[in-house]
């Protein structure tokens, strides 16, 4: 039987224990260690007579808070500090938090950042104030806002100081025109944003030297009727005549880049560059004080700078980029040298890093939940073809916990004890930093810094159903769009899995009397065509809201089937109309998937919300999808309240899911809510909600209800609910999350509700679930 739950009863007791303490601590009197003439801040209150100031950046505002809360309601921190029985462990210190004692000049600052926020926002006329209530010593705060209506932009006037940057004008303030116009309500950050921006557009008009204190806004707010009229002022460069002692103007002039030089050096402490060697190639000349290790034409192409044409600051940028990416150096550094003329000579200095590497790896593995360890012998050589081409040899072997098909081969097929599935195998890449076509895309490669791969694997797995190897080969490019967004094809992927059941195993699906599951569980060949495409604005280091989206489609057999439909070939198998690759009867499918992930952030909390859908329709030369692209619910990764491989399809009763069989599906729909906050610096606690289920795509008389239906898609939705402990080590994660479920579709009520807190699911993965 696959699906006990797999925490123990003394498990369950510690977890209860841990409940109580955590509720005792949480609920004490917190104002344990407040003296008779302090008192304790319990809460701030925020309130605005409009929305369309953000209250969010107005709490963060408030130079007092209160003590943390978990959830929004337990003061776990305050009560370790107040309750911890030794007063000097590290747990009271690192884990504890000291009341927060009430400081009424800290309010009266508030006060007044939050009116000059207001102000900030056009809301001149405002009105803050705060009041307080106090229970015995402890105190509320309410700040009230009356922010009344906004000032807006009566009308904006552009003065230029000098005519050449006016007839720029619209080359230089096209990015800003739809932020600031009249109508709009006034607002100091959107100003400093145009700053920035046109700053930006003339630095990539030429400008070398222009910065944002050439921008000038003024600001009339005396006009009546809560208008104001803005004045943008582009001034000229103010310079000082040592000759005259005064201040005169100067017109901003645009630069041209004149040569482009490119050193490699080890260290440039001490060294004349002017001894180095030197090469030319196109638009570049490469000194060199060792003999070269790079090919000019592969420094030349990662170089966006234009000799000959204007300085652009994108250029700059992209060049930087394209040279970090290659990672053949431990310092990229661009600089400019102004010979007069409005001419700069550009200066790229390149610190060489180490060309070939060796190294040995020992990590945990959570692949859908499935835990592991794993090991690997990797060589990379980063400059193979002296083009920055990246040779990486790997060769792996891991042991894995794996959800058990056939259980009863379960305590005779495992190994140290603990894992029942060992893979092993060499893996082979090799990475070139530009396209490999018989076209030439030089101006579309410079923009994107595309990348083509070359991939094969080898990958033989034993576990105690069957024996499998795959042999995998695959072509494909990538690329970045832009900074946010990148894009994969796989031109070519081509899978042949060999599949050896055991004797047991082999009984077992014939006894199951299923053409969807023998087919399932046969060698196939696969070879797909592929395209990613990943949106992600996360901002590394930074605390914001980003969103992730992945989303991948991918077709396999259309084009053996296209051949042998032109060639009019005979069909390999008659009884069935298919045709065999190597003996094989090879897919057919496409394939399309999801992911969609939205991150609200704070300093000490997240909140996650994510959408995952997937589906894959079998078609042509073969009716079913092969069993390592189905989809299966339940597990570490998914909805944690079921086991990996547990869960559906559909409303499949539970007599029916006693057989791990049956429980692959063709379309997977899951939704999640996670909400995440420290504990300390170690640990982080979570609570979260799972919902969704995996379906087929037509009836089967063996899995009765396990179809998609609009009728019965309630019934189908599995839910979930849970909280998590996470420990976090900054290089990974360990995460324990318990689950119980709310609501299962295969019980004999699948529409209603019904809490089994008794059977908890305990959850152990490596990294955040998503």
């Amino acid at each position: 039987m696959h699906n006990k739950p797999i925490i123990t009863k003394p498990l369950n007791r510690l977890v209860f224990l841990f409940g109580i303490l955590f509720f005792i601590l949480s609920s004490c009197n917190p104002t344990k260690n407040v003296k008779p003439n302090e008192l304790l801040l319990q809460k701030n209150k925020l309130k605005i007579d409009t929305r369309k100031i953000d209250k969010d950046n107005l709490e963060t505002i408030i130079k007092q808070k209160p003590n943390r809360k978990i959830l929004g309601v337990l003061r776990f921190h305050l009560g370790v500090y107040n309750h911890w029985p030794w007063k000097n462990s590290g747990f009271r210190t690192n884990v504890g938090e000291a009341p927060v004692i009430y400081d009424s000049l800290l309010t009266d600052r508030t006060v007044k950042q939050l009116k000059l926020y207001a102000d900030k926002r056009g809301y001149f006329d405002s009105k803050v104030t705060y009041s307080t209530k106090t229970t015995k010593n402890k105190i509320k705060v309410e700040y009230k806002i009356v922010a009344g209506s906004p000032y807006t932009i009566k009308s904006i006037e552009y003065v230029f100081a000098d005519e050449d940057v006016k007839k720029k004008a619209f080359f230089i303030l096209r990015k800003t025109l739809f932020d600031l116009k009249p109508g709009t309500t006034f607002d100091v950050d959107v100003l400093d944003n145009q700053r920035e921006k046109i700053k930006m557009e003339m630095k990539n008009q030429g400008y070398y030297y222009f910065n944002k204190d050439f921008i000038k806004y003024k600001v009339d707010s005396t006009i009546g009727n809560k208008e104001v009229e803005i004045y943008l002022h582009i001034n000229n460069q103010k310079i000082k005549d040592e000759l005259n002692d005064t201040i005169i103007e100067k017109k901003h002039s645009k630069y041209y880049i004149n040569d482009i030089n490119v050193y490699l050096s080890k260290s440039y402490k001490d060294k004349d560059l002017n001894s180095f060697d030197t090469l030319t190639f196109k638009n570049i000349m490469v000194h060199h004080d060792d003999k070269l290790k790079y090919r000019p034409r592969m420094l030349n192409h990662a170089i966006s700078i234009n000799k000959g044409g204007l300085y652009l600051l994108q250029d700059q940028q992209n060049t930087y980029r394209h040279l970090s990416e290659l990672s053949l150096f431990k310092n990229v550094n661009i600089s400019y040298e102004d010979i007069g003329n409005n001419q700069l000579n550009t200066n790229i200095f390149l610190t060489p890093s180490l060309k070939k590497s060796f190294s040995i790896e020992s990590i945990g593995t959570n692949n859908g939940g499935n835990l592991g360890v794993e090991g690997n012998l990797i060589y990379q050589n980063k400059n193979l073809f002296r083009g920055g081409e990246r040779l990486t040899l790997k060769l792996s072997g891991g042991l894995e916990i794996q959800q058990l098909i056939n259980d009863d081969q379960g305590a005779e097929n495992s190994y140290l004890g603990v894992f029942n599935t060992f893979e092993f195998g060499p893996e082979v890449n090799l990475e070139f930093p530009r396209f490999l076509l018989p076209i030439r895309l030089d101006k579309f490669s410079k923009r994107s810094n595309p990348k083509t791969n070359l991939n094969f694997l080898f990958n033989f797995q034993t576990r105690p159903e069957y024996i499998r190897n795959l042999t995998q080969a695959t072509f494909g490019y990538f690329w970045k769009e832009s900074r946010f967004k990148k894009h994969f094809i796989n031109l070519a992927n081509i899978s042949v899995i060999n599949l050896k059941p055991t004797a047991d195993f082999q009984e077992k699906l014939n006894n199951e009397d299923n053409p969807f599951i023998l087919n399932s569980y046969q060698d196939h060949f696969i070879n797909s065509t592929s395209y990613s495409f990943i949106y992600n604005n996360q901002r590394v280091n930074k605390v914001t809201n980003f969103t992730y989206f992945k989303s991948n489609i991918e077709f396999a057999g259309n084009i053996q089937s296209g051949f042998n439909s032109l060639t009019n070939k005979p069909y390999d198998n008659p009884d069935t109309k298919s045709y065999n690759i190597y003996s094989i009867r090879y897919a057919q499918f496409v394939k399309v998937d999801l992911d969609l992930r939205l991150y609200g952030q704070t300093k000490s909390t997240s909140f996650v919300k994510r959408i995952n859908i997937g589906l894959g329709k079998p078609y042509g030369n073969l009716d079913v999808l092969p069993f390592e692209k189905g989809y299966y619910g339940g597990g570490a990764n998914s909805i944690r309240a079921w086991q990996a491989r547990s869960l559906g399809p559909g409303s499949l009763h539970d007599s029916l899911t006693q057989n791990s069989l049956n429980q692959i599906g063709e379309l997977k729909i899951e939704g999640n809510l996670e909400y995440r906050f420290d504990i300390t610096k170690l640990f982080e606690g979570a609570a979260f909600m799972d919902a969704g289920n995996i379906w087929i795509l037509s009836e089967d008389e063996n899995r009765p209800n396990a179809e998609i239906k609009a009728d019965k898609f309630w019934k189908d939705i599995a839910i979930g609910i849970g909280v998590g402990l996470r420990l976090d080590f900054n290089f990974f994660l360990i995460r324990f999350d318990l689950a119980v479920k709310i609501k299962d579709p295969s019980s004999d009520k699948p529409e209603e509700f019904d809490l089994i807190w008794r059977k908890p699911t305990l959850n152990l993965g490596i990294g955040y679930p998503f």
